[in-house]
């Protein structure tokens, strides 16, 4: 058993099926292929290596020597077939009948092949890097590109079924991109492919649609959950960095490459606007404040417009100034982005008409995520690498650094001093940012958040890996349903405390009583009564000496009785 780390210099051996690994070669390989004599063969970035002595010794290839080799494809006769390049330096396909003595080349000269393989008939198949699919029946006398449905052109994977369906592995173009491949298929065995994508990761943003309905830009399309059925549907485009809804109900996505689209049924079909790579390269967010007053991000500037995207207008930024991410709290408009070399956060009080740049020290401010509270604080995320967040309680004349040396993506807060975000963490504070309490992500995954959203009293968590979380964190001490006139739970004493407090119930009837302790993510820490209890007065005593500072919740449950409070452990 071989495996290597492809893009460094190092080539490992198992013989115990992969229990124990040792160094077999100091080479950088991309892919291994084995004929019917049990020679391997390696493809690596400085050519083609074989072994026949199960990688004790290896040797090179003296004609696929210098040029990278990224997929090998060996027949039932032992035939070797090499697609040759990665990132650069292709030259198609070679083909050799006598172990790699000597070798024919088959066409597709100047290509990046990055993947090779059969069908049933005997055909050959190539994926290339950015020209897509083709196929050979004369052993590469002449190739036949197939790509109907196919727009990511980066064919990284390659396999055919037994009824010689094709399927496509892709990645994205990198960059800003940031993905958008995914599975591709050939439908009802066509030359007609269909994307069947991957379970929703790549979170990029999320917006609600009434009570039910949630819509996430991903790299594949915008994502559609139904909470009712607790189901996903990609409901069309792909490579969408933005996604936003109207106040009537209008669905906008901006989408890396091809333009802004509008959705006037929530997916159910798509038109395109008149904002089309014509215009502008690609759109990065977008912003809607009706059903015809629109803004988009773009890649040189911030356009408008007035009619539901007939006619655009440039905004009074000035020109090379890259639009990132666009805001609108308490009828001021934000919108992130970046003139080189500085990050800017740009500010306007008149719907756009007018934009005042904000700076913070020397630099400009930038950032993944702004967000704005009623009460006038803003919280910037990340203006720079790991700068952490920066806070400003008076709309931005003036700004703190309240989390230092963390790349964070986005942030939420509201008007009672709740702020979140992530990087590494989850990181939460209840004090405006003055401290923080870091929180694993619910899978123990190094993640990051892309978007922080609440819909009632559930937060949700858009993520780079893990796709879409819904969290509940207790944030009040409100009765949450609270149908005894007779219960009571008292607030713990002391409160602050340092490390033990008491906390006195009241219980009119015998019956099953639950008191349990939780952190501010609403994960359980202790549980400090479940049992049948009978009627009375109780006090009981939380001992919180192996938990961190910070706000707790305890939960009182006894029959349709429900009640929750607060308290401050500080050290």
């Amino acid at each position: 058993m071989f495996a290597g780390d492809g893009q460094y210099v190092n080539l490992y051996r198992s013989t115990d099926y992969g229990e124990n690994w040792v160094l077999s070669a100091n080479l950088r390989p991309l892919v291994f292929a084995t004929d019917s004599n049990n020679i391997v063969y390696a493809g690596t970035h400085d050519g083609l290596f074989a072994t026949t002595d199960n990688g004790l010794t290896w040797a090179q290839n003296n004609f696929l020597s210098n040029i990278p080799v990224s997929s090998i494809l060996i027949d039932s006769a032992n035939n070797i077939y090499c697609g040759t390049g990665y990132y650069s330096n292709g030259n198609g396909v070679f083909y050799s009948t006598d172990g790699g003595l000597n070798w024919t080349q088959l066409g597709l000269a100047g290509k990046i092949v990055l993947s090779l393989a059969f069908d049933s008939q005997g055909n050959l198949y190539a994926g290339t890097k950015q020209d897509g699919l083709y196929k050979t029946t004369d052993l590469g006398q002449t190739w036949v590109q197939y790509n109907q449905g196919l727009y990511k052109k980066d064919v990284f994977r390659l396999k055919l079924n037994n009824e010689d369906m094709i399927f496509i592995g892709s990645e994205g173009d990198g960059g800003f991109s940031s993905g958008g491949g995914g599975i591709f298929r050939s439908m009802n065995n066509s030359d007609f492919f269909e994307h069947i994508g991957l379970p929703i990761s790549n979170v990029k943003n999320i917006v609600f649609s009434g009570d039910s309905l949630i819509f996430a830009s991903t790299p594949s399309g915008v994502q559609k959950y139904n909470k009712k059925n607790s189901k996903w549907s990609n409901v069309g485009l792909h490579d969408v960095f933005g996604v936003t809804i109207s106040p009537d109900g209008i669905l906008f996505a901006a989408t890396f490459g091809e333009g802004l689209f509008k959705s006037t049924n929530l997916g159910e079909s798509w038109m395109i606007t008149n904002l089309t790579t014509d215009s502008i390269m690609s759109t990065y967010n977008v912003l809607a404040l009706s059903d015809d007053t629109v803004f988009v991000a773009t890649e040189f500037n911030l356009r408008k417009t007035f009619d539901g995207g007939i006619n655009w207008i440039v905004t009074p930024i000035k020109t090379g100034f890259f639009s990132r991410n666009l805001y609108y709290f308490d009828n001021i408009f934000w919108v992130t982005g970046f003139e080189t070399p500085n990050y800017i956060l740009y500010k306007s009080t008149d719907n756009g008409r007018t934009f005042d740049s904000v700076y913070y020290g020397t630099g400009g401010i930038g950032g993944n995520s702004i967000y704005a509270t009623q009460n006038g604080n803003i919280f910037v995320a990340s203006p720079d690498f790991y700068m952490g967040i920066l806070h400003s309680s008076n709309l931005g004349l003036n700004w703190s650094q309240v989390l230092f040396d963390k790349y964070v993506l986005s942030v939420f807060a509201d008007d009672v001093g709740l702020v979140i975000t992530g990087s590494d963490t989850i990181f939460i504070s209840t004090n405006f940012g003055d401290s923080w309490n870091s929180y694993p992500y619910p899978d123990n995954k190094y993640n990051y958040l892309t978007d922080i959203k609440k819909d009632y009293n559930n937060y949700y968590f858009g993520t780079i890996k893990s796709g879409l979380y819904e969290v509940d964190i207790i944030t009040s001490i409100e009765d949450e349903n609270n149908l005894g006139n007779n219960y009571h739970l008292s607030q713990n004493y002391p409160n602050p405390f340092n490390p033990t407090t008491k906390i006195k119930l009241v219980i009119p009837k015998s019956e099953m009583v639950q008191i349990k302790v939780y952190n501010i993510l609403g994960k359980e820490v202790k549980t400090l009564l479940s049992d049948y209890t009978k009627a009375g007065t109780y006090e009981i005593e939380f001992d919180a000496s192996n938990l961190p500072s910070g706000v707790y919740f305890y939960r009182m449950i006894s029959g349709e009785y429900l009640e929750t409070k607060k308290m401050i452990l500080l050290r």
